[in-house]
């Protein structure tokens, strides 16, 4: 049998394969297409975003996470899980699509009406493929994935490409998303060996749902609070200023959420499975969130002190309104992936309900930021989320602290480090860099030269355990794959 060991670090090499590659892809066709769109054609995806992303959690319910924890799974809880959410993804788009018109005429946009119910087809093409995916997970199997994910990206980025060249507009990003994932469901039906059964079990049902009704109180409230922004700047904003938020959000969401969940996605499974040794759980975790942090501290200067020269030369000019919002999302890279881990550690120790807590504190915060600012603007919003997912932060860092009995000075001595040297190099670009005047192409080159190499000595000066264990870990998955 392979050791848990073994399988953690193929998998983080899969996964993070699958997300680096995806990356790579997504983003040269992002690029191109958003060259050739119009900020009004993503300012009219903008305006359904929290429809369809409302419908996706409740089709999954919470269901495949709760496959994926669940200790003792049985056949009767696959069968149960799958047509629970064919069923719910059904029903979700049948509301959808009755409810498509009047969405477009909250928003004064009747096009809306026809959009809607085609990309809400989305919801049901991904929820034939969600026990396939919690059972590749469970078994930490992230190659299949992988593969799959970059094939969907691919034809999901020509897809999109060919309709924006060809004048469909708006269409272009509907299709794009639907191609993509009916390519994915595909592969996964063609490749797993899983098929489900005409049987839904009541007991099932209760015992999954115990777990999973958390998840998905959570998954909603995380809808309606970062997605709620959406419906309210169409309302509020000319549609195009949507369409700077929305490819904003798209390259935040591309850059720091899809990271996080590319880590995540392997450490839940894996640390579910040592739950109950906590002297190797707590080991595990230290080591884990100091590399995670350390990485997404260096990865999110980068992208913040980058976004405008490169804005300026991938996307043309007429994006440059959105450099603004692309550096206050990137923010939230210094601490969303950390929380995101932390609450996955929370749930892998079978303290859901800790982690829902944490989430409403977020919320919370979410809501009355929104409430207080949002007649000062779309900067000021974005501010406020940011704003909660640090709070969030440093609470679930105190909670997996307590819990896990582990010493705040192990989380935080290294925080503090990476803080200094994430300020020095933000002193480096502002204080240094800027001051010398230079074309896009060059001040890109530079900064992505530069601030990484001054990183890395600030973090062997530093003396960053982190640094030490990441070199353990590349050189081990490097080993493994080389077998």
């Amino acid at each position: 049998m392979e050791g848990l060991k073994a399988k953690t670090t193929r998998g983080l090499f899969w996964s993070l394969l699958d997300s680096f590659g995806v990356y790579f892809i997504k983003f040269g066709f992002s690029i191109i297409i958003a060259r050739t769109l119009s900020p009004d054609d993503y300012g009219l995806m903008g305006m359904i975003l929290i429809f369809i992303a409302m419908g996706q959690v409740l089709t999954q319910s919470g269901f495949p996470a709760a496959l994926v924890q669940k200790k003792d799974v049985t056949a009767n809880d696959y069968y149960t899980t799958f047509w629970f959410t064919v069923l719910a993804g059904v029903a979700v788009w049948i509301i959808l699509f009755f409810s498509a018109g009047a969405i477009a005429r909250f928003f004064d946009r009747p096009l809306l009406t026809a959009v809607t119910r085609v990309a809400a087809l989305g919801i049901v093409i991904n929820a034939l493929g969600s026990v396939h995916v919690a059972i590749l997970t469970r078994d930490l199997n992230f190659k299949r994935q992988t593969w799959l994910n970059l094939i969907g990206t691919v034809v999901s980025g020509i897809t999109g490409l060919t309709m924006a060249l060809r004048g469909y507009a708006v269409w272009a990003l509907v299709f794009q998303t639907l191609a993509g994932n009916l390519i994915y469901i595909a592969g996964l039906w063609i490749t797993c060996k899983w098929r489900p059964l005409f049987i839904f079990d009541p007991g099932s049902f209760r015992s999954i749902f115990s777990f999973s009704y958390k998840i998905l109180l959570q998954g909603i409230m995380d809808v309606i609070f970062t997605k709620a922004y959406f419906p309210l700047i169409g309302k509020m904003y000319a549609v195009l200023q949507l369409g700077y938020y929305t490819n904003a959000s798209r390259f935040h969401e591309l850059f720091i959420k899809q990271s996080s969940v590319s880590i995540t996605r392997v450490i839940f499974p894996a640390f579910s499975s040592v739950q109950d040794d906590r002297e190797r759980f707590n080991k595990n975790y230290l080591s884990s969130f100091n590399m995670l942090a350390m990485i997404m501290f260096a990865g999110t200067v980068l992208l913040i002190i980058c976004s405008r020269p490169f804005i300026s030369l991938a996307l043309t000019e007429k994006w440059l309104p959105a450099v603004p919002y692309l550096q206050l999302f990137f923010t939230e890279g210094f601490f969303f992936p950390m929380l995101i881990f932390n609450q996955n550690i929370l749930l892998s120790a079978g303290r859901s309900g800790l982690s829902l807590k944490i989430d409403l504190i977020r919320k919370a915060v979410i809501l009355l930021s929104i409430i207080i600012v949002w007649r000062r603007g779309i900067e000021a919003l974005i501010t406020g989320q940011v704003a909660a997912t640090a709070i969030a932060l440093a609470i679930s860092s105190l909670a997996v602290v307590k819990y896990q009995g582990l010493k705040l000075n192990d989380i935080g001595g290294q925080m503090i480090k990476l803080i200094i040297i994430t300020a020095a190099c933000l002193l480096i670009n502002y204080g240094l860099i800027e001051l010398f005047p230079m074309n896009d192409l060059p001040e890109l080159v530079v900064k992505c030269t530069l601030i990484p190499l001054s990183f890395w000595l600030l973090a062997r000066l530093f003396h960053l355990t982190a640094l030490k264990d990441l070199r353990k870990l590349v050189a081990e998955i490097k080993s493994r794959f080389m077998k």
